[in-house]
């Protein structure tokens, strides 16, 4: 995920849990004066992907720091190629829509210890209209 990569090793531990993937139909609606609408199919929408990830200092990870990159990724508008295991996911590159964040818990002076954030990316099929 555009520079931040998926690692599980004995001192550093960057993954996701409940990894979910979902798409629709695009339909237009055609209202019919006396009668029912009639639908027509446009075409397929972007996909979308939802994961959890849990961030923890004593993994190797400092949360903070972390939730930084996420959050500079979202707010950056880049798209990037997604990449499980050695496969990229789609052809296409994604984006990411949204981050959600839970701090579990807290060290001295404030020091975020743990966080579990809720990642939404979308594909990202082409230009922007």
């Amino acid at each position: 995920m555009a520079g931040i990569p998926f690692i599980v090793s004995s001192r550093f531990i960057r993954t996701f849990d409940d990894y979910g993937r979902g798409s629709a139909g695009r339909w237009a609606q055609h209202d019919i004066i006396g009668d029912k609408p009639v639908l027509e199919f446009i075409g397929p929408d972007v996909e979308k992907i939802i994961f959890t990830m849990q961030l923890r200092a004593d993994q190797g990870i400092n949360p903070a720091k972390e939730l930084e990159k996420l959050r500079k990724l979202r707010d950056s508008g880049k798209q990037f190629p997604l990449v499980i295991g050695a496969n990229m996911v789609t052809d296409n590159m994604w984006v990411m829509d949204s981050i959600d964040e839970s701090v579990s818990f807290w060290g001295k002076a404030g020091s975020m210890l743990s966080v579990k954030v809720s990642v939404t990316l979308r594909e990202y099929a082409g230009g922007v209209l």
